[in-house]
């Protein structure tokens, strides 16, 4: 008796359409991003398979921005968990902060996937408005809440708001440095970095250094 052949993968089209919508608004932005352009990329037929998943444009933005919540969100647990620990290493600045941001760091080097949900914070940060950013806030501020009374201890020249005020600014810094990962690469005098052996662990030791600084500020002010 014959083997039957295998049969193919069955596609849901729901997450293919969220895929493809993902990547299209990393690229080239929501408001330039049509539901008919989404549908004609996933070769569906029925125009109206994008509203028969999704309903309104604005509904499948925010299921892309619990989509990439969900991808982050993998990493941040992992943090968590680490920070719990209660580690006397995570009471140095220097890990402290990597620990803090190592979660955008592994996304977007966890694949192309993981690279586009990056993209896509980026913009979201500014090109939806008020939308967009309370969609980050609702991730971000439950996120960093964890790491604040360390941090304000380790940083007592700042007021709880002030703190607050600066790690917003650090969250965009590193989001949007890494979208911008693709124009540092271009920059051929940083080739020699980029293909070293360590370049990955030294790009990210300055990635770390960057962000941390910011955040830090002058002890010395």
């Amino acid at each position: 008796m014959n083997k039957p052949a295998d049969a193919p993968p069955v596609i849901d089209t729901r997450e293919q359409l969220l895929r493809i919508a993902l990547i299209e608004f990393a690229h080239h932005g929501i408001e330039a991003v049509t539901l008919s352009r989404i549908r004609q990329l996933s070769g569906q037929n029925n125009r109206s398979a994008v509203h028969y998943h999704f309903k309104t444009k604005e509904k499948l933005v925010e299921e892309v921005v619990e989509f990439v919540n969900a991808q982050l969100d993998v990493y941040c647990k992992q943090a968590h968990a680490e920070f719990a620990l209660g580690l006397p290493e995570h009471h140095e600045w220097t890990k402290l902060s990597e620990l803090i941001f190592d979660p955008f760091l592994k996304l977007f080097a966890s694949g192309q996937t993981g690279a586009v949900c990056i993209q896509f914070l980026s913009r979201l940060t500014w090109q939806t408005g008020e939308q967009g950013q309370r969609f980050l806030t609702r991730f971000f501020n439950p996120y960093m809440a964890v790491y604040a009374p360390t941090l304000l201890n380790m940083l007592p020249q700042y007021s709880e708001t002030q703190l607050r005020f600066k790690i917003h600014l650090a969250v965009n810094t590193a989001i949007h440095g890494l979208a911008d990962f693709s124009m540092v690469m271009h920059d051929e005098a940083l080739l020699p970095l980029a293909t070293q052996a360590d370049g990955p662990k030294e790009m990210r030791r300055l990635f770390h250094d960057y962000v941390s600084a910011g955040l830090r500020g002058n002890l010395n002010s």
